[in-house]
């Protein structure tokens, strides 16, 4: 079978064709399968791309919230039949130069992706997920380390306190103690009370510890038979070799069965329905405006794509931006900060739903959010959507689906997920991802009569399976929990023999020991050095001036859009103005310009761009920690046919924003001050890592105030002030907005095809006529001093912590650069793993070289130690700088660097990462001998490297944590002379 040469009810390896389609909009073939001897379906997604991905997944319907899915993900990747080792999926990851290797459990689903680029590589791993999920071993010992165990707090000695352990258990507590987490988890239990969305996949903390190890295998018993498997491939590897390996690796050893997991039809609800659910707070945090009101409304069945598509659309034009008339409405009406989290249509789910509602309001506002939401509901069917407003919708939506994405999670698996959820419950993978005879349905039905109006109707006013939910801050939770906790444990120690001690001690050494012994890896597969790239694919551009701008165009397959970028040098900027670069760049493209207000500019940028922003930049320089450029990036991107209107909007911003409507910025910055918070619970380690990196370079302090724990202490200071108290602040936000937009700071990327390109081309002379030329020459400012403080610790509402110990390093360009960045790959899969994650408990150990800003870090993630990690990073130093490291880790290492370094973009990021380079003046030379530096680290060099810039560096380097206030507290008391200076975020 050669690439687009399928025919249905062709043969090969055990699995018929059952359907061919061809994807224009994705220059693809897809085309479906079904392996004969088991059931086993396969969906082969043919296009040319060399980041070829695999998953194979599974329908799991967990009837509790004991985590099974989510805990047997983790258990079945800790060794194999073919592959006996603790670790073969941590292991590989070092073995690999895969570009994404993952599990994820969803609430219906779990499912094991990888890609790779590398066709070796693509089949060792394919081998290795194969024997993952059909026959792993599932020892009792690897369910206590990933999910619970009850253990004692120093696993050797029977007289410390017994605890709770476990990877699994340490993440769930810290997702959910995320109010965004808990809200998702509560909405789902309330509109699917009878079916398995009700119950929390990932698991509830305390119901985690009900699992048991028996269940556990029965769960994969249960449901893990490729009758009930879902296989995917994508790229340009031959269809062939993937049947191949799937059947005789796999399915040849299964027959048919008949697997139960089916969801039913949720059962109706004949009248709507209110909820209250708390979230845990710490007792000196102010309740006011922390709560949240959302109402959810169980909408069509996924299966229904044409109804589907109706939803999807609507809820862009209910939500889709800030002159959306509900979004509008909700914001105008000051109930609440921001659009509560999970607003929209999610459509993930065998039965769809449509979720909407307020954050950051109060408990007795629950009556008026939910009336003002159904009747503006009620006016919009009156009075209907434009022409115009509805354009704008399905231009998003074809914007969407013809964006080449793939620069966090490759573009294969954002397909799978596209289309996943219909495949699963409908037997249908094509149309999520071919719409083409759907909006051409639509456009007739609109021809025929209110079509969104009546689904408003149908879907939402007149149905009564609908929820509201309020959860609400409770300062009295967390302590209710402890307590709980405590008590379970006390309950279970007083009915412990003295035989029950020694099992419990001799189980914890037993892991302990597991945990610590040297394995034979022999059996896993790996690559070599030499199947590494000799040199990363080179970028062309093409440069040149367009009214005296320097612009470089990057031709790249970007199937019809263009991308645009322009950076502005802000080096000398007024250090008065400083640290307002990041509102600036956050509120510019959400206010009016050029005498239209906000709403105009939003209905602008939806009906012709894929979106317009700005963002405060800070490019390293590569040879020196003192070097470093500031800026403002704006950035637009929009099909071929809206180049015009979008160069226009853009102009608009930089020649004439009006920061004049008050009430606007102070309604932008709630909405900023809400999501920031939110953030903090999944990103708590970047927090600490920017705290503590403050406080060693002036790049790093600049990066803490521009987007780090400072910027959020800024942003609460202003949401919190009237709208009339924020004139001198739009004073100064005008005043940048002259001192920046110059067309001597500019330089320009255009991303694009050829055509797309010279249809940008004399749009671009235009613009460029429109910036003011040049300002009066001012002497940069002094670059502000690193922060002196070197410990921090920062409040925050989480039960557990993130702790960044952080050194100054050397930058790219020095000879142990290279060196760094393959000592922070051993140490990671190595040692921090090992103590941090698997003895530890904690979600993730891990180091960092970040090679740009010569910082290394070690960091932790959702961990119930503090103390414990900072004497682990300790360790962790001494033992890096002992040497002693064998050759096949150190290859490892490497092979673990190439993965990251050359994991590949989509062509819209791989325009953007040349022209930073560019600014940078980080040359192909440079970064080839960058990569010929890393090829050549030896034992030797890593030593030193770890002695001279760890070890030597301690007592320079700088540690903060982010955690609860208890655990800071008792820390310090531990820390005495070297205890953290505590902030509350």
């Amino acid at each position: 079978m050669k690439q687009r040469e399928y025919r249905a009810g062709d043969r090969q390896h055990g699995f018929v064709i059952t359907s061919v389609s061809t994807l224009p909009e994705l220059n693809a073939t897809l085309v479906q399968l079904r392996h004969e001897r088991t059931g086993a379906r396969m969906v082969h997604l043919d296009r040319e791309d060399d980041n070829n991905l695999f998953s194979v997944g599974f329908r799991t319907t967990p009837q509790d919230s004991t985590g099974v899915a989510h805990i047997l993900e983790h258990t079945v990747l800790c060794g194999s039949q073919r592959f006996p080792v603790r670790d073969p999926f941590f292991t590989m990851l070092k073995r690999s130069l895969s570009t994404f290797m993952n599990a994820l459990t969803a609430s219906d689903w779990t499912c094991y992706p990888f890609a790779s680029q590398n066709k070796t590589d693509f089949y060792n791993l394919m081998g290795i997920y194969l024997d993952a999920a059909f026959f792993p071993l599932l020892r009792e010992q690897d369910f206590r380390q990933e999910g619970h165990r009850l253990e004692f707090a120093e696993a050797g000695d029977s007289s410390s306190p017994l605890q709770f352990k476990g990877v699994v258990y340490n993440e769930m507590k810290g997702a959910m103690a995320d109010p965004s987490s808990l809200l998702h988890r509560r909405l789902t239990r309330a509109l699917y009370p009878t079916v398995t969305y009700g119950f929390n996949s990932g698991g509830e903390p305390a119901d985690i510890l009900d699992l048991s190890y028996e269940q556990l295998k029965a769960f994969h018993g249960t449901y893990y038979h490729p009758a009930n498997a879902w296989f995917f491939t994508y790229g340009n590897m031959p269809l062939a070799e993937h049947l191949q390996a799937i059947d005789e690796q796999a399915l040849c050893h299964f027959d048919a069965l008949q697997v139960d997991s089916g969801i039913p039809d949720e059962a109706r609800y004949t009248e709507p329905r209110r909820v209250e659910e708390t979230f845990p707070v710490d007792a000196g945090e102010s309740l006011e405006h922390r709560s949240i009101v959302q109402l959810g409304w169980l909408t069509c069945p996924v299966s229904d794509q044409f109804e589907r598509l109706g939803m999807m659309l609507l809820s862009e034009l209910l939500l889709g931006n800030p002159a959306a008339p509900l979004y509008k409405a909700l914001l105008d009406s000051k109930l609440g900060q921001n659009l509560a989290p999970g607003t929209g249509y999610h459509d993930d789910y065998r039965e769809t739903y449509l979720a909407v509602g307020l954050q950051g309001t109060d408990p007795e506002t629950v009556e008026a959010v939910e009336t003002l939401i159904l009747n503006t509901l009620q006016e919009i069917v009156d009075t209907g959507f434009s022409s115009e407003q509805i354009e704008a919708a399905i231009h998003q939506l074809e914007f969407s689906c013809r964006e080449v994405n793939g620069d966090q999670y490759p573009y294969g698996l954002l397909l799978l997920m596209r289309m996943f959820g219909s495949w699963l419950h409908a037997d249908d993978p094509v149309s999520p991802l071919c719409l083409e005879q759907d909006l051409v349905r639509l456009r007739q039905e609109l021809a025929n009569g209110p079509f969104f109006e009546n689904l408003i109707r149908r879907q939402l006013l007149e149905n009564p399976h609908r929820v509201t939910l309020l959860l609400k801050p409770d300062v009295e939770q967390k302590s209710r929990e402890e307590k709980q906790l405590k008590a379970r444990l006390e309950n279970i120690e007083k009915q412990l023999s003295a035989e029950d001690r020694e099992h419990l001690l001799a189980q914890g050494v037993a892991l302990q020991q597991t945990q610590e012994a040297a394995e034979d890896l022999s059996c896993l597969p790996t690559l070599e050095l030499s199947d590494i790239p000799a040199s990363q694919p080179l970028v062309d551009s093409d440069p040149f001036e367009c009214q005296g701008v320097p612009v470089r165009w990057f031709e790249q397959p970007t199937n019809g859009i263009g991308y645009f970028t322009a950076h502005l040098q802000i080096d000398d900027l007024p250090e008065e103005l400083f640290q307002d670069v990041p509102l600036f760049c956050t509120l510019l493209t959400k206010v009016g310009a050029a005498g239209k207000n906000y709403l105009e500019m939003a209905e602008r940028v939806s009906a012709a761009t894929g979106g317009v922003q700005a963002s405060a930049s800070l490019l390293d320089g590569p040879a020196s920690l003192d070097t470093f450029q500031l800026g403002v990036e704006l950035r637009g991107k929009a099909l071929l046919r809206n180049q015009q209107p979008m160069f226009d909007i853009l102009k608009d911003f930089c020649t004439a924003p009006d920061f004049s409507d008050l009430q606007r910025l102070h309604t932008v910055l709630q909405q900023l001050k809400t999501s920031l918070e939110n953030s903090v619970p999944g990103s708590g380690h970047s927090y600490a890592s920017r705290a503590a990196s403050g406080s060693l370079t002036a790049a790093g302090r600049v990066r803490e105030v521009w987007s780090g724990l400072h910027l959020i202490h800024a942003v609460k200071e202003l949401a919190a002030r009237q709208p009339e108290q924020l004139s001198e602040f739009a004073q100064r936000l005008q005043r940048l907005a002259a001192a920046i937009f110059r067309r001597d700071r500019l330089r320009c990327a255009i991303t694009a095809e050829e055509p797309v390109f010279r249809s940008m081309q004399p749009v671009l002379d235009g613009f460029f006529a429109e910036i003011p030329a040049a300002g009066a020459s001012v002497p940069p400012p002094k670059r502000p001093s690193p922060f002196d403080d070197k410990a921090s610790g920062w409040v925050a509402a989480v039960p557990v912590a993130y702790v960044a110990r952080v050194f100054r390093a050397v930058p790219l360009e020095h000879p142990d650069g290279a060196v760094l960045m393959v000592l922070a790959k051993l140490l990671r899969g190595g040692y921090l793993h090992r103590e941090i994650r698997e003895k530890g408990g904690a979600y993730g150990g891990m180091a960092n070289y970040d090679a740009q800003g010569g910082l290394f870090a070690m960091l932790s993630y959702r961990d119930p130690h503090l103390l414990r990690t900072l004497d682990v990073f300790r360790d962790a130093t001494r033992w890096a700088a002992d040497g002693g490291f064998a050759a096949v880790d150190i290859k490892e290492a490497i092979l673990g660097v190439f993965s990251q370094l050359d994991r590949p973009l989509s062509p819209g990021g791989k325009g953007l990462r040349e022209f930073h380079y560019v600014l940078q003046g980080l040359t192909p030379e440079a970064r080839q001998v960058f990569r010929q530096r890393i090829l050549a680290v030896d034992a030797e060099a890593l030593s030193a490297a770890a002695g001279r810039y760890l070890v030597d560096g301690w007592q320079d380097s700088a540690v903060s944590v982010v955690a609860g206030e208890d655990m800071l507290q008792e820390a310090n008391l531990q820390l005495g002379d070297a205890s953290l200076t505590l902030g509350r975020i």
